[in-house]
């Protein structure tokens, strides 16, 4: 039997976060908790409907001033425990498939998140340009919110 694998095409996170798990899904997926850590400093929501389905589409400037749109679409929810989305640029037909788990550890919470591309190649191509740092300033903007809530 072949196994079949992903870690060519993968990028795995993960913090503790010192916060309960009902509050860090929370954090995840309520828009005024999002707001606070989500994005940088000049984001804008457009549409945020967080269920199997929902949308959320959103603005970000970016380092040279120009406004770049995003998409989440929700694909799963299984509140407090995870939800997966996909992600990508507004518009894009090969999205980054991210599965978000939340672990119970003694009062704190084990995020892990999981982003899967279509390609080994994309995978690379959004490490060269700071995928796996900036999926560890997100955890760590989150836990730096959680911890003044």
């Amino acid at each position: 039997m072949m196994s079949t694998t992903t870690k060519d095409r993968e990028i795995i996170v993960t913090r503790l976060i010192d916060a309960p798990r009902e509050l860090v899904f929370a954090a995840f997926t309520e828009r005024e908790h999002i707001e606070q850590w989500w994005a940088p400093k000049g984001a804008t929501i457009h549409e945020m409907e967080v269920k199997p389905g929902g949308v959320w589409r959103y603005s970000q400037p970016g380092r040279n001033g120009a406004q770049y749109a995003a998409k989440i679409t929700f694909i799963e929810l299984d509140r407090p425990t995870r939800f997966v989305y996909d992600y990508g640029a507004d518009g894009a037909t090969d999205p980054v498939r991210t599965t978000v788990t939340f672990a119970e550890e003694d009062g704190k919470t084990k995020v892990t998140l999981q982003l899967l591309f279509v390609t080994a190649a994309e995978r690379k191509q959004a490490v060269k340009y700071g995928g796996i740092v900036g999926a560890m300033q997100a955890l760590e903007n989150l836990a730096n919110y959680l911890a003044t809530v």
